[in-house]
């Protein structure tokens, strides 16, 4: 791949499920690559674009995925749209699935994905489609599409050859640089440009040698500097193409369309009917309703009735008995009785009816064709009536019951048929009213032979073959389907009349295929290419009747010869949704809108603002925190094409609106002066000029034509000396469009405008927001004769120079006289005005319109504001990355986060998160705070937002984010290079940019700064993480959040460290900051995954020096007065030195540092203060096996200080804590119903519900996560022993005898599963402790053996996966898949972990701490751990169901064990709701528990430190195991 084709790299994102990662402003849009100039250095054959698709890791579509797409791989590979490419999808765990395709020509393209479902079902996404468009050049110099200028010209009306030069002289000179041409080929006998007698020929009065119209057009154009496009009619012949005669197959006839037999005979029969009125008595000159009703009642009588057209529709009855009784009288022997499904009521003559007819119709369903085509199988009927009767019933019964039952049948085709016959009648009727009688038609006149009654269906003539033709004509339906063919057997219009026809058209019958109809496919491949050849682009005509498969192999062909075709359409579909298919199959690279058609000013703004372009001040797009973040090393500046982000991240596909081309009027449109005036010919060209799109006029719209002319009537010329119009100021309106490309690097991106409606008046500030130029319209309307007087408000113009170019109004001179040879115009004139009164100061320029801006008067101003330049663009999202680079984790923590108690804490209460009026207050005073408040206000452009409105109103926020790092500055003069970047940016935008550009450069700054801090931080993440997906990376970065300087607590009494909250707000403050269990939980995920081994060491030396009992406290308080009223700190403590030891860097070194304790040995409560406090040390090693002798020995105390001052809401028994070993079994035991030791630590609070001091969940006995924890400790420290590292080997009981590690590490092994397992069956129940009264869910492990509330042990709850992560060795295999698959089931719900079985009577889903009431269950949120999902426990769950899937299940492992994409897109599908979680949050983290089925809970902590990390822990599995490495996982 070249430089080039590196910087016009394009990023694809794709849903888990293969679908695009769509832009969320913007429905029914369009995927689109960038109309950009080509590198100066680019040669045929190099790579435009490279298109990156990238999938989320382990996606769905990953599992055997292969990704196909129709992008030939290389320049000389010819295109096939049928033809796709397999990519096969390599994944791993955790890595962006990339999949590169380079793109060397534009055109349509799409792509789909195989792959296997989890049913291991063969599945296949949609196709999704992206264009990549052509590149427009004129003389070598690129052509934005926002830079088109068209104008329509009917070809026949230029005049001979000798014209043109002239003639396209004075369209450049008006400043268009491209031509649409109607039709230049030969016309049919109705002279329209759209009626062609033969598409291989050119018009032979314009070119007597057809061969040599190409290069002669071409030759014109290439002279006047001006690209063109032509019609290309596809849908239809003219009626009189005598090639037609040769090959009629190409059209819609009773032969090839047998379904239009009906509609032929009817049209002929109302011909008929046409010629013969006058005979029939009926009126020939219609002029009142009641003539009309005289020629209806005329149709049904003469027509309708004759033509028995029911026929077409129904069975015949007659026949069919006939053959039933032929049938039968050859005997029965021939015909065995059908068995009749059990849900068909033979007594029912509905249902017997309705089953008769889908067994017997031999067609697959009922048709129109041939008069009586629809048919029985006869011996299935009579099989059927055999089934009913016996075999000796008379047949007499059988015919009769028959008879019913066609009569039955015939019901509903009857309805069917009296339904077409009113359509035909409503239809025709309003047909001849329209011709005839209304004011808005024709009003044809008398009925004669050139004007029939009813205009012909179809053309009728005799082929070469002699035979007599009926094909049928082309025209369109309102409200049809224009996916729907309407001559083909899918509708009924041409018999129902419902087409309004075009006569001299001849519909073309492509059929399905190339093979339905070769001639014509063959005749319009060549007809496309040569028009492809000769012209830049296609107007496809009726383009939205063309059918999908036809308008795309053209295409196709058109592209082979002209990569660089532009299409553009005019789409009635009536639909955007429907537009999309059409535009996304074909290729279509702007559709066309009309200024002429709007009915009012109202309307008219309302358009121009969908088409001006982006809104003055619009928001840059930037990744934020929706991409993966590069992260291996610094970022390369300026790698790819256009990106305003500093990150390696290239421009990203999102779908957009359909590109427009803004027509003051078309060719089939009625003008100025038909539908307004003459003089809003002006304002309304104006309008249309300053719009960022593509713009286009028809010829005659500037000269000021008084009508729309008739393209087929119509026989004079264009004047090619009339100068009438206003052709020169669309000169300079078009010389302003110029000069706008010209000075753009991105015409779609960097220009802006704001529109104002007013009345009559609409203004245009049209903005480049790179150089700060511009323009600004004042026009002022003139819908009709009649208006009010109005003066336009004072226009403030706020810091910009401002300076006045041109003000013209249009007057009529004189009446329109028509002239028999030349086409000409109302006669105007172009006036100057005086212009606009400006006053100008310092801060805004003012400019008012006076009385003498009448209706149908423009003003244009050039507009600059000074400062605003390309530099000022380039030193504002520059440098952040530099600015980050010596950044620690410390100062990242207070540059992107620190939550309200957080911010008040470090400035001594001065300062807290930010509040934005109308908005609320941020989550974070830092950036990620202002991150979160802006990312979707950026994305959707939202201007209108309150944080737009309060930023435009002062500098407040400016400064906010400035000045609250001083306080972390003067702490960190590293965090003061990066404050400085901050306010030299900031103060740039004050000195330059007015009030009205400070959002833009706002939420540009604090972007580009946000992603530096993003960056920064995964950049100081261990290589994994910085390789990592989004999620994964996003996850990492709450690490970031949870652990920073704290000025009120610490992980030491007299020393500030950065500690680790459990979570924010709720607990990142004081005493309730660092909680034992909470930390220890989370240290693998936060601190040694990222990389944080310092912080990890310090975190366990701080709780270290506080053991007491045994115990590590539960609250930490910085050792101040921590409380020990946890029972799993201790165990989960161990668990992460344990953690450490593995994974730090020199981890084992560890156990040899030395804490002071923070208590004296002999467990006394003291002060921090008192003198014995820190008086004695320990290493980690003796801190290790302190903990495991203390709990050999028993532990039993009563905590110190307890009471109310302690705990408010606990009974005084509860302040009591025993723990002991049950040396029947090795399992620790502990806890009582007064208290909660484990983390499911809710206690009672409510006096008025009677629970206050109860515990919701006092898991008293043996916790089953304590054991499975407590057994890794002792396999930890057995095999440290093992290799000279731990010198400890036995612990006393009680009793006051020995024990072995060892063996009370086996002790655990034999009994653990004696203990919780419940078998699926009853019959093994003798093998196991349990009883079967209390069972009520099999295959699952109990929660709790032996505690006070014994059907408490049966519970299923999450906890099991914990030991079954910390001790696998503890679980049979397939007895731990069994109990996963079902809490997989039962417990697991979309983010988190159901903390207790839906089944159970204790189950109450929902937490809402503050509810007061008579519920003993949950009254103040008792119910914390009995049915809320909690998240940190999936973590631990989802690396169960990894490792006994791998442990058990073939296809959940390679060959070489390790994880294969099955199990991995099983585990991704189980993170889905996390992903989404994270990345909709506002706190950029994962909840602390969810409601019932993921709903968020209101008083749940919403970002928790544990959350996130566990689900850390699940990757850092797949990382590290040696089992889990493999081609997928590394």
């Amino acid at each position: 791949m070249t430089s080039s084709s590196t910087e016009r790299s394009i990023l694809f994102r794709l849903s888990n499920l293969g679908e695009p990662v769509n832009n969320e402003n913007v429905n029914n849009g369009v995927l689109i690559l960038p109309s950009v100039q080509l590198p100066k250095d680019f040669r045929k054959g190099d790579v435009l674009f490279e298109l990156h698709f990238q999938l989320n890791a382990a996606s769905r579509v990953s599992r055997d995925g292969v990704f196909h797409t129709n992008v030939p791989q290389s320049f000389d590979q010819p295109f096939d749209r049928y033809t796709h490419f397999d990519y096969p999808i390599k994944s791993s765990f955790h890595q962006d699935i990339s999949i590169p395709i380079p793109i060397y020509r534009p055109g349509a393209y799409n792509y789909y994905i195989t792959y296997t479902d989890e049913h291991n079902k063969q599945k296949q996404t949609e196709k999704f489609y992206f264009n990549v468009p052509p590149n427009l050049t004129i003389d070598n110099a690129f052509v934005a599409f926002n830079s088109i200028n068209i104008e329509t010209v009917i070809s026949k009306w230029i005049g001979p050859l000798e014209n043109w030069d002239k003639f396209f002289g004075k369209i450049s000179d008006k400043g268009y640089n491209m031509i649409h041409f109607t039709p230049l080929q030969h016309r049919g006998e109705s002279d329209s440009p759209y009626s062609i007698y033969d598409q291989l020929q050119y018009d032979p009065n314009i070119f007597p040698d057809s061969d040599k119209a190409p290069a002669q057009i071409q030759s014109i154009l290439q002279k006047h500097k001006l690209l063109a496009l032509t019609d290309v009619v596809w849908n239809h012949t003219a009626n009189n193409s005598d090639w037609l005669k040769e090959h009629p197959e190409s059209g819609y006839n009773a032969e090839s369309s047998p379904h239009l037999a009906a509609a032929i005979e009817l049209d002929g029969a109302l011909l008929e009917f046409s010629d013969n009125l006058e005979e029939l008595g009926l009126p020939v000159d219609i002029k009142t309703e009641s003539d009309l009703d005289e020629i209806i009642h005329g149709i049904t009588s003469h027509v309708l009735d004759k033509l028995k057209l029911w026929q077409y529709y129904v069975f015949n009855s007659k026949q069919t008995l006939i053959e039933l009784e032929q049938t039968y009288n050859e005997g029965l022997d021939k015909v065995a009785p059908i068995e009749i499904p059990h849900d068909v009521d033979i007594h029912s003559l509905k249902s017997l009816s309705k089953y008769t007819l889908e067994v017997t119709n031999i067609h697959p369903t009922t048709i129109i064709a041939d008069r009586f085509s629809n048919k029985f199988d006869i011996k299935k009927f009579l099989a059927i009536l055999y089934a009913i009767y016996d075999t000796d019933t008379e047949f007499e019964v059988v015919k009769s019951k028959a008879g019913d039952i066609i009569d039955a049948i015939n019901v509903d085709l009857y309805a069917l048929y009296d339904s077409d016959m009113s359509s035909i009648k409503s239809q025709v009727a309003d047909r001849i009213r329209y011709l005839r009688l209304a004011d808005n038609g024709p009003k044809q006149g008398p009925v004669t032979k050139k004007n029939p009654l009813t205009e012909p269906y179809f053309t009728r003539f005799v082929d070469n073959k002699g035979r007599k033709q009926a094909l049928a004509n082309n025209g369109w339906i309102w409200g049809g389907n224009p996916l729907v063919d309407f001559a083909s057997n899918k509708s009924r219009a041409y018999l129902r009349r419902e087409v309004i026809v075009w006569g001299d058209c001849v519909k073309l019958r492509y059929g399905e295929k190339y093979e339905d109809s070769p001639a014509l496919w063959d005749r319009m491949i060549k007809y496309t290419q040569e028009a492809a050849k000769t012209f830049t682009g296609f107007r496809i005509d009726n383009c939205h009747s063309t059918p999908l498969h036809v308008g795309e192999r053209l295409l196709d062909e058109a592209r082979k010869v002209n990569p660089d075709l532009y299409v553009i359409a005019e789409l009635f579909s009536g639909s955007e949704e429907m537009d999309k298919i059409f535009v996304e199959r074909l290729g279509i690279n702007s559709l066309i809108r009309e200024a002429m058609q709007p009915w009012d000013v109202q309307e008219l703004s309302r358009l121009v603002h969908r088409h001006g372009g982006r809104p003055i001040g619009s928001l840059t797009w930037l990744p934020l925190d929706d991409f993966t973040y590069p992260a291996e090393a610094e970022p390369i500046k300026d790698k790819y094409l256009n990106a305003y982000t500093e990150l390696e991240i290239p421009k990203a596909l999102t779908s957009q609106a359909p590109h427009a081309l803004f027509m003051d009027c078309t060719h089939d449109n009625e003008m100025p002066a038909q539908k307004r005036t003459v003089e809003d010919t002006l304002p309304n060209a104006a309008l249309v000029a300053f719009c960022s799109s593509a713009i286009g006029s028809v010829y005659g719209y500037d000269e000021c034509y008084p009508k729309i002319l008739n393209l087929v009537h119509e026989h004079r010329q264009y004047s090619l000396d009339d100068d009438n119009g206003i052709g020169k100021v669309k000169a300079k309106l078009h010389k302003i469009r110029k000069d706008l490309a010209l000075e753009s690097e991105d015409i779609l991106r960097d220009h802006e405008m704001y529109i104002h409606h007013e009345g009559q008046y609409i203004t245009i500030q049209r903005y480049n927001a790179r150089t700060g130029k511009g323009w600004f319209l004042i026009a002022r309307t003139k819908f009709s004769g009649s208006f009010q007087k109005q003066i336009l408000s004072p226009v403030v113009l706020a810091g910009a120079n401002v300076k006045h170019e041109f003000s013209y109004t249009l007057k009529k001179t004189g009446e329109y006289e028509e002239n028999d040879k030349f086409l000409a115009g109302i006669p105007v004139e172009v006036v100057d005005l005086e212009p606009p009164k400006l006053t100008i100061d310092e801060k805004e320029t003012i400019i008012r319109v006076d009385e003498s801006f009448i209706p149908g008067s423009i003003s244009v101003f050039s507009t600059e504001i000074p400062g605003l330049n390309v530099s000022l663009d380039n030193y504002v999202k520059e440098g952040a990355i530099e600015a980050s680079r010596d950044l620690d984790l410390y100062d990242l923590n207070a540059l992107l986060y620190k939550s309200s108690p957080e911010e008040l804490d470090a400035s001594s209460g001065q300062e807290d998160v930010y509040r934005i009026p109308n908005y609320g207050t941020l989550v974070y005073a830092g950036l990620e705070g202002w991150n979160t408040a802006l990312k979707h206000v950026i994305w959707s452009n939202n201007l209108g937002h309150a944080i737009c409105n309060h930023l435009r109103e002062g500098e407040w926020a400016l400064d906010y984010i400035v000045n609250r790092l001083d306080k972390y500055v003067a702490h960190s003069a590293k965090l003061g290079k990066f404050q400085e970047w901050l306010r030299s940016r900031f103060d740039a935008v004050k000195k330059s940019a007015p009030y009205f550009l400070r959002p833009h450069y706002f939420a540009l700054i604090v972007g580009i700064a946000y992603e530096a801090a993003r960056f920064r931080a995964i950049r100081s993440f261990d290589k994994t993480i910085q390789q990592a997906t989004n999620f994964v990376q996003s996850l990492a970065l709450t690490s970031v959040q949870m652990v920073g300087y704290m000025q009120n607590t610490s992980l030491y009494p007299l020393v500030q460290v950065p500690s680790m909250a459990a979570g924010l707000p709720h607990f990142s403050n004081s005493y309730m900051r660092c909680w034992g269990r909470d930390v220890f939980i989370a240290f693998r995920g936060l601190l040694l995954v990222p990389g944080r081994y310092k912080d990890a060491k310090t975190h366990i030396l701080g709780f270290a020096m506080t053991l007491k009992h045994g115990l590590i406290p539960n609250l930490l308080d910085a050792g101040r007065n921590p409380r020990y009223n946890a029972r799993d700190a201790a165990w989960f403590f161990l668990q992460a030195v344990q953690e450490y030891v593995n994974y730090a860097p020199d981890g084992l070194s560890i156990l040899d540092e030395k804490v002071k304790r923070r208590f004296p040995l002999d467990d006394t409560y003291i002060p921090h203060t008192d003198p014995r406090a820190f008086s004695h040390e320990s290493t980690i090693r003796e801190i290790i096996y302190e903990i495991l002798s203390r709990h050999a020995a028993g532990i039993k105390y009563r905590e110190a200080n307890a009471g109310p001052n302690l705990d408010s809401q606990m009974k005084d028994e509860g302040f009591n804590v025993e723990v002991f070993i049950d040396w029947e079994t090795g399992l620790v035991h502990g806890g009582s119903q007064f208290n909660c030791g484990t983390w499911m630590d809710k206690m009672g609070e409510s006096e008025r519900a009677h629970n206050k001091g109860v515990p919701g969940t006092p898991r008293d006995g043996a916790a089953i996560e304590l054991q499975g924890l407590m057994k890794s400790a002792l396999r930890f420290v057995n095999k440290l022993h093992d290799k000279g590292k731990f010198e400890y080997t036995h612990v006393k009981k009680a009793d006051g005898s020995e024990i072995s590690l060892k063996d009370w590490e086996q002790l655990i092994q034999d009994n653990f599963e004696k203990c919780f397992y419940i078998p699926t069956s009853s019959k093994d129940d003798h093998l196991y402790s349990l009883d079967p009264s209390l069972v009520h869910r099999r295959g699952i492990y109990k929660d709790l053996y032996k505690s006070g509330k014994p059907y408490e042990d049966y519970q299923l709850r999450p906890n099991f996966s914990i030991a079954m992560c910390a001790a696998p060795e503890l679980f049979t295999p397939l007895k731990a898949l069994t109990a996963l698959r079902n809490a997989d089931k039962i417990i697991r719900g979309p983010v988190g972990m159901r903390t207790l079985d839906p089944s159970d009577w204790n189950y109450h889903p929902y937490y809402n701490n503050s509810e007061d009431s008579d519920n003993f269950a949950t009254s103040k949120g008792r119910n914390y751990h009995q049915g809320p999902e909690w998240v940190w426990n999936l973590g631990y769950f989802l690396r169960a169901f990894l490792h006994f899937h791998v442990e058990a299940v073939a296809d959940s492992h390679t060959q070489q064990g390790d994880p294969s994409i099955n199990i991995l897109t099983e585990l991704n599908e189980r993170l889905q709701g996390n992903i989404k979680w994270i990345k909709n949050s506002p706190w950029a983290g994962l909840t602390e528990l969810t409601n019932k089925d993921g709903v968020i809970c209101n008083d749940s902590s919403p970002t928790q430190a544990w959350s996130g990390s566990c689900l850390l822990d699940l990757y850092h599995d797949v990382w590290t195991d040696e089992r889990y490495r493999s081609k997928y996982c590394n």
